[in-house]
């Protein structure tokens, strides 16, 4: 058994110390910059208030609506969709050149994506069952269902993942085409949805679709197609994303922010649309022409250093730091230093006076120390093998279609139950039942789904790498 180290701390020196000279370091700043905006957004953008003792969350864009607009340089998630299309890309051309199958591969990405969240679900699942017995209802669960809506992610990257030999292969022959198609079948659900009167459930669609632009981009950037493109078509493209979306949000349903909003009849995140699908590609046409200078700058130790550490506790610090950030939310109620705020005419939580800025510095230094520790305690569990899940399956060893189909059927239902349980949270858990696009969810039920396509994917592909 694998000893785990309490408290040990993340060998960042020692990995950019050994970093191959070939490796794409901006592939890694995108995810590194892209983690640390949407970790810093959150406590940025909070805005809680209690009244009656109940938790009701806002969000600091919306009591400035005009600060919406600085999501178009701020909602840089597509960049870790990005990042993440160009190493999966590698990964599979070095895993086909040495002859290996589809499953054992995919069975490798989503082992290192789900290792650290069994942990976290296991230690936040205990919390809630203890919080349900314990607490209000109406008090705990304004909170307790933010504690999976970040698992979306999970499901949307493994998704994508599972289609980059596909990414791959189109690359080679269509180049920039592909990525397009997808733009245009993000466009065809949204019309689906505003326009032909289908189904809200459609829309979901867009979350394998919309993320799909990024991860197909960052494949494009891996085999060199990306490189290629003249920078004054680059710079066109840019102009044009953003001239289209600028008319979709003008005349269309879309909204201006990139992000959600409390309160609002649409969303470019939840479900995602074609305005994040063209962002994302807005963005890419961005990095791409700064690529030149970025890399100049990723070369100096004291900026690479970080990076790489920022990359070796990626999923801890998704995963944990809106816990953290409930938890100083919540301490600093029930000792009454929490931030001045007030209720809009809508019911929505605002700043009240220039003393919130003062109480918000405060939060944000004990928050900025509690993700710290969290972090440092949790992140060993993306490295060490976990008992079962990192053991070889015992069971016969599939055939390789066998493991193929069984590892993307899998893959679906990991997709599936993540999202299901990004809508649930944990409140009221295990037997709350909640309605989200008119369809019945559990998140009881959505992580025994997870469980058993994580396993399922676990035996078509670890039992592969067993045999060979």
């Amino acid at each position: 058994m694998t000893r785990v180290r309490v408290f040990a701390p993340v060998p960042s020196g020692r990995a950019a110390a050994q970093t191959p000279t070939d490796r794409d370091r901006l592939v890694d700043a995108a995810r590194a910059v892209a983690l640390v905006v949407v970790v810093a957004g959150h406590c940025l953008m909070a805005v809680v208030a209690w009244p009656d003792g109940i938790a009701r969350v806002g969000n600091l864009l919306a009591a400035f609506p005009w600060t919406q607009s600085l999501t178009w340089a701020l909602q840089v998630m597509p960049l870790f969709f990005f990042a993440g299309g160009a190493a999966n890309a590698i990964s599979w051309t070095r895993h086909r050149a040495r002859g290996e199958g589809y499953a054992t591969w995919l069975w490798a990405r989503a082992d290192r994506l789900l290792r650290p969240a069994w942990v976290y679900l296991v230690v936040m699942c205990i919390i809630a069952a203890v919080v349900t017995m314990v607490a209000p209802s109406k008090a705990a669960e304004p909170l307790m269902l933010l504690t999976t809506q970040l698992l979306w992610f999970l499901g949307a990257y493994l998704l994508v993942t599972a289609l980059a030999p596909w990414f791959v292969a189109t690359s080679r022959a269509r180049g920039v085409g592909m990525a397009i198609l997808l733009i245009v079948g993000c466009g065809l659900v949204d019309a689906a949805r505003f326009l032909w009167g289908w189904p809200e459930a459609i829309g979901l669609v867009n979350f394998v679709l919309v993320w799909a632009v990024p991860a197909c981009l960052g494949s494009l950037r891996s085999l060199g197609v990306l490189g290629r493109c003249p920078r004054w078509s680059l710079a066109v493209a840019g102009v044009v994303g953003l001239v289209i979306n600028g008319v979709l949000i003008k005349f269309g349903p879309w909204p201006v922010s990139m992000v959600g909003m409390p309160g609002e009849p649409v969303s470019n995140m939840a479900p995602p649309t074609v305005v994040l699908a063209i962002h994302a590609a807005v963005l890419v046409c961005l990095l791409t022409l700064l690529d030149a200078p970025l890399r100049r700058l990723l070369q100096r130790p004291r900026v690479w250093r970080p990076i790489t550490g920022i990359n070796l506790v990626a999923m801890t610090l998704y995963l944990w730091h809106l816990p953290v950030l409930i938890a100083v939310t919540t301490i600093a109620h029930v000792i009454d230093v929490e931030r001045p705020v007030a209720l809009d005419a809508s019911g929505f939580p605002v700043p009240d006076g220039w003393a919130y800025a003062g109480g918000s510095v405060l939060l944000w230094m004990v928050y900025g120390v509690g993700v710290w520790a969290v972090v440092r305690l949790m992140w060993i569990f993306e490295q060490v093998p976990l008992p079962w899940w990192d053991a070889v399956p015992r069971s016969r060893r599939p055939s390789p279609s066998s493991a193929t189909l069984v590892a993307i059927a899998a893959t679906i239902g990991v997709g599936a139950s993540s999202l299901m349980l990004s809508a649930t949270g944990l409140a009221g858990f295990p037997g709350r039942v909640i309605t989200y696009a008119g369809l019945p969810l559990n998140a009881a039920v959505a992580i025994g789904l997870l469980l058993v396509s994580g396993s399922a994917i676990r035996w078509a592909g670890a039992a592969r790498v067993a045999g060979h």
